[in-house]
């Protein structure tokens, strides 16, 4: 339930100036003593041991402390697809983060939610996108952050029952990486998960490879945080994106979660001035409020290889 809205404190001036025209850079973190967040509790919903991924930055940065709360993230949606997950990434992370906040009883909450597939600027790489999220009821703010690598053990292969799994299984990282199988087709189930010994893996290719209309089972990373050790080093990313947004201060009204809302694109072809969709600026925002500052990520003199102008290199 929503509560009333908290009225930050606006941060006072630093005396830091920018560019001829510009206005007086405020201050824009807090020392951690007087972080509205400093000695709260926020609810971490997680069924996969995401506590010591995503407490330590945020209870360093700005004094938060972090409970995790075991709820059934999973009905939410899984990576196997035996429950669609029903929405985007980050609708679905705050509707975890709300699962925690109402089986602890907070008006703080967190949860973290992945995507990971082939990367859309070069489909023949898997990439992983980690979003974490806190949302706080009692002042109606949502805060997220988000990190992508493609720094992620994602393998999968069909095989029979005798086939030999060497290769593969040095490909995964397994055991340190866990599997999965699953039937290869006909039917969903049975579905393995969190294979990590030589004998259950083999078993479970058996049983699954015997339920399969192609007599083959499907053998792929079990990409659950506790499962997957390269997962859960872009989830400590996230949330170290998200302990410092928190950490700073709208320059405006003074709530926390200043930071990137939107990318400008455009910069001149070095031959004929037509602009090339590439980043120029980057337009930070507040979360509470509707204020919007323009940064320039790019000096006014660069220009663009001609190679990448839609004009010159069509």
């Amino acid at each position: 339930m929503l509560r009333r809205r908290r009225t930050f404190d606006p941060p006072v001036s630093d005396g830091q100036t920018t560019s001829p025209g510009t206005t007086v850079h405020p201050s824009r973190r807090w020392g951690q003593a007087d972080h509205p967040y400093t000695g709260r509790t926020a609810a971490l919903a997680t069924k996969h041991d995401k506590l010591p991924l995503i407490a330590p930055p945020l209870e360093d940065a700005v004094g938060l402390r972090v409970e995790a709360v075991a709820v059934d993230t999973d009905a939410l949606g899984t990576f196997t697809g035996d429950i669609p997950r029903q929405g985007p990434p980050l609708d679905t992370a705050i509707a975890k983060a709300r699962l925690g906040m109402n089986a602890a009883g907070r008006p703080l909450g967190l949860a973290s939610e992945g995507s990971i597939g082939p990367d859309p600027a070069m489909p023949f790489v898997h990439s992983d996108r980690e979003i974490v999220v806190l949302v706080d009821d009692e002042n109606g703010i949502v805060v997220w952050e988000s990190h992508s690598s493609w720094d992620i053990v994602a393998k999968s292969t069909s095989v029979g029952p005798d086939e030999d799994l060497g290769p593969f299984l040095s490909q995964a990282r397994f055991p340190e990486h866990q599997l999965i199988v699953r039937p290869n087709c006909g039917t969903v189930h049975p579905i393995h998960k969190g294979i990590s010994s030589l004998d259950h893996l083999t078993a479970a290719v058996a049983e699954c490879a015997a339920a399969a209309t192609d007599g083959l089972a499907r053998v792929e990373t079990d990409l659950r945080a506790h499962a997957c050790p390269s997962r859960r080093a872009v989830i400590a990313a996230a949330a170290e994106r998200l302990a410092d947004r928190i950490a700073t201060r709208c320059p405006a009204c003074g709530a926390p979660g200043w930071g990137r809302v939107d990318v400008l694109l455009g910069v001149p072809c070095a031959w004929c001035g037509t602009e090339v969709p590439r980043p120029r600026a980057e337009i930070d925002g507040c979360v509470a409020c509707e204020h919007r500052q323009t940064r320039s990520i790019v000096s006014a003199e660069v220009r663009a290889d001609p190679g990448e102008c839609p004009y010159c290199n069509p």
